[in-house]
């Protein structure tokens, strides 16, 4: 939170700039972009945001290649679209309008080094506040190439630098504490799939037993039929064998005994 207010504050620290600075142009449209200009500046300072926005938007009817002009209403802009109490899409639009001016001015390094400077700081504070921690690094760095002797841009910078630290080690420990959860999971899975295994070969080998089973030939009625009575077709065989054998020798004794006395 302290580090959100100190790049709310940098970024109000800013004046807006004067007109003095203009290209010489005709002399009629030079003094009303100076005069829009300079009562832009007065209701910004006194808060005014969106007055001093129409104001601004008139100096650059006057002269659309203002950098000065341009700047002036990209910070009012960013300064109606970062109220915390307006959520509405209209402020969203106009903070966003009010970053691609910036982004405008921050191209003009060549012409126009200090006024760039000011539009790339301006560019990390948004970046900043968005939590775009990376984005907003580069843009304080470009604004110290632009002015090295900028301390709100140094002293943001290391604020900024200070903020990846600490996410790059949340990313770090966060990383380790999936790792950790990935491998607990593989370990559960691993023994997931052996208690698997384990009944698949289970299974098979009742269905092997089962397989064996229904493979031993079953003996119909009919067969078990045949057998019991070619069975006893052999028993009846033996049995009168055993009988015929019986007569034959009470035959034979039956003659002896009928000898002559």
């Amino acid at each position: 939170m302290k580090s959100r207010i100190l790049i709310i504050l940098s970024l109000l620290s800013f004046a807006v700039l004067s007109a003095g600075s203009i290209s010489a142009q005709s002399a009629e449209s030079n003094r009303k972009e100076r005069n829009y200009i300079t009562e832009g500046n007065k209701l910004y300072n006194d808060g005014r945001y969106r007055a001093a926005y129409l104001k601004y938007q008139q100096a650059l009817k006057e002269n659309p290649s203002s950098a000065v002009a341009r700047y002036n209403l990209g910070l009012s802009q960013i300064r109606l679209g970062s109220n915390p109490s307006d959520t509405t899409q209209a402020a969203k639009d106009m903070l966003a309008n009010g970053a691609k001016a910036m982004e405008q001015v921050s191209q003009m390094g060549r012409e126009k080094p200090m006024l760039a400077s000011r539009a790339n700081y301006n560019l990390g504070n948004i970046a900043f506040n968005s939590e775009d921690y990376s984005n907003a690094l580069n843009y304080y760095k470009q604004s110290l190439r632009l002015n090295p002797d900028d301390e709100a841009a140094r002293r943001n910078l290391r604020i900024t630098q200070l903020k990846l630290q600490n996410q790059n080690q949340d990313q770090d420990k966060n990383q380790d504490q999936n790792q950790d959860q990935d491998q607990d999971k593989d370990q559960q899975n691993q023994d997931q799939q052996q208690n698997q295994d384990q009944q698949q070969d289970q299974n098979q080998d009742q269905q092997n037993q089962d397989k064996q089973q229904q493979n031993q030939p079953d003996i119909n009625q009919q067969t078990a039929d045949q057998i019991l009575k070619a069975m006893e077709n052999k028993e009846n065989q033996t049995r009168a064998r055993m009988s015929t054998g019986n007569q034959g020798d009470k035959s034979t004794g039956k003659n002896r005994s009928r000898k002559n006395w």
